[in-house]
């Protein structure tokens, strides 16, 4: 079965940002520039190198020449991604906190060409078009240091294909619809990261950090309809669905430079 498409999964990231935003306001606040780590909201801009990983499983044995069922294909890519993130630090007691959300861009391609080594006739491709985290986290001052460890939900929009190529009438490959499918679904997952940052000048800090995000495993099935190459899927010889299974992860490495807004204010 296909994975459902959750275009409103963004809505309750929204508000949960809306809701934290708030607490922040109700949170002790000391003065301070935003790299102490001191109440105050910021804005910025990041980029970096990201790295996808993704396993494919053949669940019912339908490609290259030996056909085995759940068998499994790894293939990364790595490309730039770039984007905004806002956010603010609060003080709850003692603990220095921060919540923070963000999106990055860029099509970050990952394609499996070794699917089927023999024929090369078969191809699985995934590409990462955006993802979205909201996070809360803890921060330590070291000096003009800051350090901060960040946790919490991921969503993102990826593209899973598998593409089989059969020769047509006119001796030419094309695709063949019962055994390929296209899909881009909204995937939800969970986010965690480590940075370090320092301010630079006023109330502009320089930040380093590191994310990483993993969207689990969802299933997908090509159309294969009776009829049509007998409907069958595996070395069997059945009729049955191409199902294929894609578990993909997204690491990032991003500099960013963020600026304070408004005016600090004074604990009472």
């Amino acid at each position: 079965m296909n994975e459902p498409r959750r275009g409103n999964a963004r809505r309750p990231l929204a508000a949960a940002l809306v809701s934290l935003l708030a607490v922040a306001d109700t949170a002790e606040a000391q003065d301070g520039r935003v790299g102490s780590g001191r109440a105050g909201s910021y804005i910025g801009a990041f980029a970096g190198p990201g790295s996808m990983d993704v396993r494919m499983t053949d669940i019912d044995g339908f490609t290259a020449a030996n056909g085995v069922p759940g068998q499994t294909f790894e293939y990364d890519d790595t490309g730039l991604a770039v984007g905004a993130v806002a956010g603010r630090y609060f003080r709850l007691g003692s603990v220095q906190l921060l919540f923070e959300a963000d999106a990055a861009f860029g099509g970050l391609p990952a394609v499996a060409r070794q699917v089927d080594p023999v024929g090369l006739d078969e191809t699985a491709a995934m590409e990462l078009h955006w993802v979205g985290t909201a996070r809360l986290g803890v921060r330590r001052s070291l000096g003009r240091f800051g350090v901060f460890v960040a946790g919490g939900a991921s969503v993102a929009g990826i593209s899973n294909s598998f593409t089989d190529l059969d020769e047509g009438a006119d001796g030419r490959m094309q695709v063949d619809p019962d055994d390929s499918f296209d899909e881009r679904p909204t995937r939800v997952g969970w986010v965690a990261g480590v940075g370090i940052e320092t301010p630079v000048a006023g109330a502009w800090t320089l930040r380093l950090e590191g994310l990483y995000n993993d969207f689990g495993e969802t299933v997908h099935q090509a159309e294969n309809r009776l009829g049509v190459n007998a409907g069958a899927c595996g070395p069997a010889g059945l009729p049955s669905p191409c199902r294929y299974a894609f578990d993909e992860r997204f690491a990032l490495l991003r500099l960013g430079l963020v600026r304070r807004l408004g005016r600090d204010r004074v604990s009472r």
